[in-house]
């Protein structure tokens, strides 16, 4: 597999056992080996999706019993990846979108310590899909380990179809009972008011405030606003100076203390 790290011989010896284990209960963790070795990543995750059923969590790594269980009795509705595959059931690369609702991006995220996910979704028969997302506790994936991830799909595609190929159509992943999905909501949950949220902070600040809370990366707020991104960085540390923090997390975490 082209892509992979410069240790041939063992990126071989992975993705061999990943061939072997089709059809197997190994084939889902051999499968995960395989994505891991694509690009660096904190934690996995692997959660199954349906048109019309609430997401199985199949299985995770480095993450805990107890956000799983938040995720699936709260959370899942607003996942931006449940709603993609519910609206387009479209396989390929995905990334945790700008758009996600506040919600999920600053409540889910911040107590699950995730700053950035990629996700590879997969055809898992009729109306489900496989997504194995890679999540990251500080910074954002680069263009280049997306693109790294899209060369490698067909391959990752075709294994996992050999694999599904092989069972039933109404087998399942989980244990996890069939419970019909909740619908995505149509629209986030307004922000609250910024100028009673952040009066030390100015008009600008307060706009990149609410567009850093919808998930908008550096780039993307100055697009937005018509600035210069250091001068978008320049206010981003303003920002942090005024509120006495020195993260998005914490960001996230004072505006969710001061709506509840």
């Amino acid at each position: 597999m082209p892509g992979l790290s410069d240790s041939t011989s063992a990126d071989v010896r992975v993705l061999a056992a990943a061939i072997d284990a089709v059809g197997s209960d190994q084939h889902l963790d051999k499968l995960v080996d395989v994505i891991a070795l694509l690009v660096p990543h904190d934690l996995v995750t692997v959660v199954r999706y349906s048109v019309s059923e609430r997401p199985e969590f199949v299985s995770h790594r480095n993450y805990s019993d107890e956000m799983v269980a938040n995720y699936l009795d709260r959370y899942y509705p607003y996942d931006p990846f449940y709603r993609q595959w519910r609206e387009q059931q479209k396989p390929g690369v995905v990334r945790l979108l700008a758009a996600a609702p506040v919600q999920y991006v600053a409540d889910f995220l911040v107590q699950s310590v995730i700053t950035d996910e990629l996700g590879v979704l997969l055809e898992d028969g009729p109306v489900w899909c496989l997504g194995i997302f890679l999540d990251r506790r500080k910074g954002r994936f680069s263009r280049s380990d997306v693109a790294r991830i899209e060369a490698q799909f067909p391959v990752l595609a075709a294994l996992h179809a050999l694999d599904t190929r092989a069972r039933g159509l109404a087998f399942r992943r989980t244990a996890q009972p069939p419970v019909t999905g909740l619908r995505p909501p149509r629209h986030p949950i307004a922000l609250a008011p910024e100028e009673r949220i952040w009066p030390e902070l100015s008009a600008r600040e307060r706009d990149i405030v609410s567009l850093i809370l919808t998930g908008h990366p550096t780039i993307g707020i100055a697009a937005k606003l018509g600035l210069a991104r250091g001068t978008v960085k320049n206010h981003r540390r303003s920002i942090y100076a005024k509120l006495d923090i020195t993260t998005e997390r914490e960001l996230f975490l004072r505006y969710l203390d001061t709506i509840r």
